[in-house]
């Protein structure tokens, strides 16, 4: 399986997308579109993990790398239709492209957070020493 990761600061997370092999195309109920195995926490796109995206405003990905391509072609403030299989049923949701500012509040925060973690974690080393 071929996997994609997109990250730092974008509108779109951690997301982490691969390509489905026929196993897990079966199991889904799909043989096309592309598997959502990370769904961004902080995100406003509407994916979770385990989704299968099967069209993006259309447009159908034929690999990770093409669905984030796709992705990036939407203008900030524009709205996209998906298609996808969530628990093995087909539905549509919408997208609204956050407007640049959002993306850069998002990119703030995760260096927050990631900067909060590398406080914490000596202060947790030194409590558990014996």
């Amino acid at each position: 399986m071929q996997g994609f990761e997109f990250s730092f600061g974008s509108p779109w997370g951690d997301l982490e997308l691969v390509n489905l092999n026929p196993d897990l195309g079966e199991y889904f109920g799909t043989k096309e579109g592309v598997l959502v195995v990370k769904a961004p926490g902080d995100s406003s796109l509407p994916v979770h993990s385990g989704d299968v995206i099967l069209s993006i405003a259309g447009r159908k990905p034929t690999s990770p790398s093409h669905a984030m391509r796709i992705l990036h072609s939407y203008e900030a403030g524009e709205t996209v239709s998906l298609d996808i299989v969530r628990k093995q049923k087909r539905m549509t949701v919408t997208w609204k492209v956050p407007e640049r500012g959002e993306r850069t509040l998002m990119r703030h925060r995760e260096r927050e957070d990631q900067s909060r973690l590398w406080l914490v974690r000596p202060r947790l080393l030194r409590m558990h020493q014996v």
